[in-house]
């Protein structure tokens, strides 16, 4: 009877095998894709991880960006704007931006996209990031 049962799960388990295979190859990485910290001064930073799943040597452009994801932001940067991985490679990366001390809070995204991809569809990962000055009821 158990012999009956295997011969059902073999179909099934090679339906479930072949979408995994037929499953989207996965995109570029960036950790942690949301963070809120306190500063004491009126410029934040975070460290953050740039990863490279694809089966190749790929090269990344990460941009500060508005929290609108289409803008690109002024007063904020990445120690490595353009990043070269090899394949399954992880990075870590620095991202500063300044605050308004009028303000005393920003919120900016960061995206990281190839560099060199063609076509309709670029490939982009954003996090969302969140800077406070001291003081503001953190």
């Amino acid at each position: 009877m158990s012999s009956l049962k295997v011969v059902h799960l073999v179909p099934l388990l090679a339906l479930l095998l072949g979408l995994g295979l037929a499953a989207p190859v996965a995109a570029q990485s960036l950790s942690p894709l949301e963070k809120t910290g306190v500063t004491p001064s009126d410029r934040k930073a975070f460290r953050l991880v740039v990863g490279n799943p694809y089966k190749q040597k790929m090269t990344f452009d990460v941009i500060p960006m508005q929290p609108d994801y289409q803008t690109p932001a002024a007063g904020a940067k990445v120690n490595y704007p353009r990043i070269t991985m090899g394949p399954g490679i992880s990075r870590q990366i620095i991202f500063t931006f300044d605050i308004d001390p009028k303000v005393k809070e920003r919120k900016i995204a960061l995206c990281i996209q190839p560099a060199s991809l063609d076509g309709p569809i670029l490939p982009r990962v954003c996090g969302l990031y969140v800077g406070r000055m001291a003081g503001r009821g953190s």
